[in-house]
Order: C-alpha cells, then structure tokens, then sequence
C-alpha cells in the first residue's frame, strides 16, 4: 500500500507538486492519480482526493454535466459501459461540494430505453438525485468544432451550457480505434452521421477531444474490456482491475489506460496527434503518478 503522503511516482516524475498541464511534451508534468480498491466508490472518490479534491473542480452553485460510456445494451459486468457505482459516486461528491445540479446523459449507440436500463447508470444517478435524460433532436445545436475535418456539427448543447463538465469512460479495446477511452468518449456527445467521422476517424476523435473541454476525467478502469471491443458481450472480454485514473490530461491518462488495455498508446494515431498538437502527454517522463491501494 501507497501512503498519498508519499506520492509514488512511477519511475520518471521528480516533483511531487501539483500542475496545471502544459501545451507541449517536456513542458509542465501532467498529473495522473490511481486508486485501486474493490469498494469502486471508494476507488473513484480516493483519485479524486488525491488529484486535489472535488472541490478544486466543482464550486457551490455550480451545474454539472457528467458523461459517462453509456453507449450499450449490457449489463455492468460486461464492461461495456462505465460503473454505474462509479458515476454514482462523482454525483455524490458533486453535490457534497455545493453544486446545484448534476446532469447525466450520453447518445447511445443501442436502442436507448435498453441501455438506460441495462447500464443501471440512470437508476443510480437518480438515486443520487441526478437529473439524466435520453437525447432528443431538440438537445443538440449545430456548433463549429474547428477542426480540419469537423466544422459544424450538431453537438448536445448540455456540454457547452453548463458550468462544470466530467467525463466518465470505462477503458476498452475498440476494433477501428484500437481503443476507446478518455478522447474517444466524446463521440458519445455528438449527433449526426457519426458512421462519417469513420472516414478519418483518428483526425475526428481529436478535433472532439480538442472541443469538449473537461474540468476532470475520471477513467474507469475497475473492468476493461481487453477484446471485442467496443460492445464487448462475453466475460471472457473482461478483466477486474478495481482501478481508477483521475486526471485533467486526458490524453495522459488514456495513455496509461492504454498499458492496461496492453496496447502501445505510441501505437495509437489519435494520441500522437493529440501529443502532437498539444493536447496532452503520452510519455510517463512527463507525467506525475500517484498510485494507492485502499
């Protein structure tokens, strides 16, 4: 076991201090926090404090969007979409620190009756009095992604009015992406013809990524699903890590994510562009890890 005291820094970080993420690899070190526990709220709100505490993100009064993965008809054992504990949980610490109110909700790829149901996300958030609602036409608003290959497109403007923004994916093996995590979960806020954005799809994962712009991601790694990705369906698909990454460089911790998912994160084209541009980190040597086991 880890005490947060002493911060374990996995091999490369020197500076225990807390920062904001630069631009640019080799500029300011990107902070990752990674809590194991079976308890899996106690797993999320852990990385949490140890990332600084909810309320260095979220002030009283403030509305909160959470996206979670809820994007498939399955079970939570599948892994196919986030812990419902987990995003529970988040709610949980949301309104302990003030705000007024949290909104949870995702465009799903399933029939959305039988995601909402079999995710038992929405029966846990509402527990927590969360407001989650399926997307209708009249959610979304056409809005300039600025990128190179997405200009206007029909974005849930939920994401763009609130006052504070969590994303909640669950890390997976994807079979066009190679995976899907942190960067990827946004696709999850868009309408349109998403089957378009498979034409350049590593180019329109960016752009979103680059767009919607977290206050903190949270990476549920308490199952991954290592294949058959990303709907997954067979247990055999699945590994228990009881794990979870809290981060504000998504791109850093969709790097980590990916070791666990055991991809190279060099090998995926939508991180390097990210690195590339700015974005976030790929390499550990710019980053400082916290690990602790509850």
């Amino acid at each position: 076991m880890i005490n947060r005291r002493n911060f374990l820094k996995f091999g490369f970080a020197t500076s225990v201090a807390m920062s904001i993420p630069s631009l640019a690899e080799g500029g300011i070190k990107s902070n990752l926090a990674i809590a194991e526990s079976t308890d899996h709220r106690k797993a999320a709100s852990t990385a949490i404090e140890m990332l600084g505490g909810i309320d260095k993100f979220i002030k009283k009064g403030d509305v909160v969007a959470i996206k979670p993965n809820m994007a498939w008809a399955r079970e939570p054992q599948y892994a196919a979409n986030t812990n419902p504990e987990v995003v529970a949980e988040v709610i949980k610490l949301c309104y302990k620190a003030g705000a007024k109110k949290v909104i949870v909700t995702d465009n799903p790829c399933d029939n959305a009756r039988s995601v909402f149901n079999l995710s038992k996300i929405p029966l846990l958030a509402q527990k927590e009095n969360a407001d989650v609602f399926i997307p209708q036409r009249r959610h979304y608003e056409n809005m300039d992604i600025g990128g190179k290959f997405l200009g206007q497109w029909p974005v849930l403007k939920i994401f763009k009015e609130v006052d504070k923004v969590i994303n909640i994916p669950v890390a997976k093996n994807h079979s066009s992406s190679k995976v899907t995590i942190g960067m990827k979960n946004w696709m999850g806020a868009i309408g349109g013809n998403r089957g378009f954005l498979h034409q350049n799809l590593h180019q329109a994962i960016f752009e979103l990524a680059t767009f919607f712009k977290p206050n903190l991601t949270l990476i549920d790694c308490t199952r991954i699903m290592l294949q058959g990705g990303p709907s997954g369906g067979s247990l055999s698909y699945v590994r228990k890590l009881n794990r979870i990454i809290a981060t504000t460089d998504v791109v850093a911790g969709d790097a980590v994510a990916c070791e666990y998912l055991e991809i190279n994160p060099y090998d995926v084209r939508y991180l390097t562009l990210a690195a590339d541009n700015g974005l976030g980190r790929i390499s550990k040597s710019n980053m400082n890890i916290q690990y602790e086991k509850i």
